[in-house]
């Protein structure tokens, strides 16, 4: 059921994650241009291998952690979006379970008659970044020389790279204006 005429971002939620996801970005930002420092460095002689190596270790620390934290930022904005319009009993029953792309696809629409396009850049970077947590979270066994490794490696570090952008372009999708009736 929905609610009368309600407004995204009019009541106060408690996005202390958000401030956490922010932080991780800035340590992501960090530890990838160390990485990328530690790697010139190796070539010209100026690093052990143990260096580098640590340095992968910690973007690769810093990345998971970026991932998972913009993962359950999205998941507190989408539903705090839905419950602004729809009873939040209802919400959970309906389309609690439903996967996260099928929510920022369908819950702008079913609250306020907002498009949103399958191929809009935000929803794009959403379904990467989903890709990229969902390798982490579920890896599946590969074999050592398979092709899937470096599409995963690159994948994760795009969305790890465009994980602010990703959540800044579907919070505007949430907070652009209702078309007008």
């Amino acid at each position: 059921m929905k609610k009368a005429k309600p407004t995204f971002g009019h009541s106060k939620f408690d996005y202390r994650l958000a401030a956490i996801f922010r932080r991780a970005v800035k340590e992501f930002e960090v530890a990838d241009a160390d990485k990328e420092r530690a790697d010139r460095e190796y070539k010209t002689g100026k690093l052990p291998p143990e260096a580098v190596f640590a340095a992968l270790e910690r973007r690769t620390e810093t990345g998971v952690i970026l991932l998972m934290t913009a993962g359950a930022l999205l998941e507190q904005f989408i539903y705090s979006y839905a419950v602004t319009f729809l009873e939040a009993e209802s919400f959970e029953e309906h389309l609690g379970k439903t996967q996260t792309l099928t929510k920022w696809l369908l819950l702008p629409k079913l609250c306020e008659n907002k498009e949103v396009s399958e191929d809009d850049p935000a929803i794009n970077n959403l379904r990467e970044l989903i890709k990229a947590r969902n390798a982490v979270v579920h890896p599946k066994q590969k074999e050592l020389g398979s092709k899937k490794v470096p599409t995963e490696i690159a994948r994760f570090l795009s969305a790890c790279r465009n994980a602010a952008t990703t959540v800044d372009g579907l919070v505007e999708i949430l907070k652009s204006p209702a078309p007008k009736a």
